[in-house]
């Protein structure tokens, strides 16, 4: 995948298996490490805020965080200021204990606006989110369209007037090819994103992600998946069955080194190996 931020996705069905061969691995925290390598919550509510002041002139302050690991984005939601408030939806009481004991615990008194809801993404929210998002390709976890649809259904009934749901997703002609791709993170971690095998007839893809240090140990699969690899125009076609009003996409922008600047923009897309993307549905 391209860009300044390789992401994938949190939710419980990316089936963690934590290996490692004692040294720096026996004692490294895997979620740190992929809130090191794959996110940017900073960068990521401060897009949210922008697309929804874009179509509606005014500043968001309900978000529900869908497949939310370890619930970085919505933490960072909350710290906005006493008017903001999330929620978080996940299946993996694992991801929202370690939310507890380090997001939680650092909230202090803000804590009391965010919720952690342990439930599957298609339950209704606590209340209608101005912003709804699903991010690091987590979706993908669901395969069949009629799921997808489903889903999409229920984010669109379950928005409040005015609301947007955001995704993110990949592309590009070469971007459910077999790889390994590596990138060094602070402290001697090295951070590899690994793309075992696609199934053409069905989008089915293999992917994991890996830590290895500088001691030789590793964390090798520390994230696993599976899951369906789905294209920008399936997505659109599916956004707007749900009833969605609008669906803009935005593509990240480069640098004349033809990195990932972490930028994103409305317009055509590049023609490209493989490329990071936004979809923002306006109800």
């Amino acid at each position: 995948m391209p860009g300044s931020r390789r992401r994938a996705p949190t939710e419980a069905a990316a089936n963690p298996q934590t290996s490692d061969a004692g040294g720096r691995a026996a004692r490294a925290d895997k979620y740190e490490l992929y809130h090191l390598a794959v996110q940017a919550p900073d960068d990521e509510v401060a897009f949210l805020q922008r697309v929804y002041r874009e179509r509606r002139n005014r500043a968001p302050r309900h978000l529900r965080e869908d497949f939310s690991g370890t619930a970085l984005v919505a933490t960072e939601w909350v710290r906005q200021g006493k008017s903001y408030s999330a929620e978080a939806y996940d299946i993996d009481p694992e991801v929202f204990a370690w939310a507890r004991r380090h997001h939680v615990a650092e909230l202090g008194a803000t804590a009391k606006r965010l919720e952690l809801c342990l439930n599957d993404v298609r339950t209704p929210s606590l209340r209608p989110p101005d912003v709804r998002c699903a991010e690091n390709f987590s979706y993908f976890l669901i395969t069949r369209r009629t799921e997808m649809l489903d889903y999409f259904i229920g984010a669109h009934r379950d928005l409040a007037a005015g609301g947007v749901f955001v995704l993110d997703a990949w592309g590009g002609d070469r971007a459910t090819d077999p790889c390994e791709e590596s990138r060094k993170l602070p402290g001697g971690v090295t951070y590899v994103w690994q793309q075992r095998c696609f199934e053409p007839a069905t989008s089915e893809m293999s992917c994991s992600i890996h830590f290895r240090f500088r001691d030789g140990s590793a964390l090798e699969k520390a994230f696993d998946y599976t899951w369906r690899f789905w294209f920008l125009p399936e997505l659109r076609d599916l956004l707007f069955d749900a009833g969605f009003a609008s669906v803009d996409t935005y593509f990240e922008e480069y640098d004349e080194k033809g990195d990932g600047t972490g930028l994103f923009s409305m317009g055509p897309g590049p023609v490209d190996a493989s490329y990071i993307a936004y979809l923002v549905a306006a109800k």
